[in-house]
């Protein structure tokens, strides 16, 4: 009698095992999110900014004398490089400085109860600050923090340019006719001259346009002169050269008109 040997292949329940276990992670890893990623690689940009600025003068300034603190409104055009190198232009305005020494300004106009009369032969409301204005070239480089915001980051500046600043007379409907427009001149103390500039500051440009801006501290190193030919107080020209230092706490909001788009998608599971 001849008895059959059955044989089993042992290797097949393995291989079903393992086709089982392979089939199960493909159907698990064709269910993980795709995670999407924009990097904001560095562009060529050009831009437009408004700003505001609170302006502290130190006491080492001549300025320090004559006016407080100063308030700023402005704006920059500007062109970032690929390399993050930026060119600009800005011009700022100044304005709401409390001006020192009012009653020594007008001295010569009061009566000897100190007031000033005007044509009316009532005390004249007289208004003054100090104002003044700035004109810039500042050129300087972009430092990203961030590799996936490569447009912005640590923004270092410096410029030169000129600021001229002045004494502000308000004389309402011209009743004091020792301030009419013509004899302003010689109590306004108008200044002009040379200013070297420095910012450092936290500035993002990013493809998202509603969302760029920047903020920093400015430097004014300023070296003048008065620009009038005469002065009342002294009788005659002031001749004397001023140098005025200040800080500024710096915000704007960027306004992109040039981009190059240097936006990349990555894809990870």
């Amino acid at each position: 009698m001849h008895i059959k040997t059955l044989h089993i292949n042992k290797k097949k329940p393995f291989t079903a095992l393992f086709v089982l276990l392979f089939g199960f992670i493909l159907s698990s890893y064709s269910q993980i999110p795709i995670r999407l990623s924009r990097v904001d690689s560095a562009g060529f940009m050009v831009y437009l900014s408004a700003n505001f600025s609170y302006n502290f003068i130190l006491k080492s300034s001549d300025l320090y004398q004559e006016s407080g603190d100063l308030m700023g409104i402005g704006t920059n055009i500007s062109m970032k490089t690929a390399s993050n190198w930026t060119l600009e232009s800005g011009f700022n305005y100044y304005f709401a400085g409390k001006v020192k020494g009012v009653d020594s300004l007008f001295s010569m106009i009061r009566n000897s109860s100190g007031l000033i009369i005007d044509g009316n032969g009532v005390p004249a409301d007289i208004e003054v600050d100090t104002r003044a204005w700035s004109l810039r070239v500042e050129g300087g480089k972009i430092f990203p923090l961030n590799q996936t915001a490569r447009n912005g980051g640590l923004h270092l500046k410096v410029g030169i340019g000129v600021l001229q600043r002045f004494v502000f007379i308000k004389n309402p409907d011209n009743l004091v006719l020792q301030l009419s427009e013509e004899y302003k001149k010689g109590y306004d103390r108008l200044t002009l001259g040379l200013t070297l500039y420095q910012y450092i500051g936290y500035t993002r440009l990013s493809y998202n346009k509603y969302a760029c801006f920047y903020g920093g501290l400015e430097f004014y190193e300023i070296f003048s002169k008065r620009q009038r030919a005469y002065d009342f107080n002294l009788m005659g020209k002031d001749n004397r050269t001023f140098f005025d230092a200040i800080i500024a706490l710096k915000f704007g909001w960027i306004i992109p008109l040039y981009k190059k788009d240097n936006v990349n998608t990555y894809y990870f599971r």
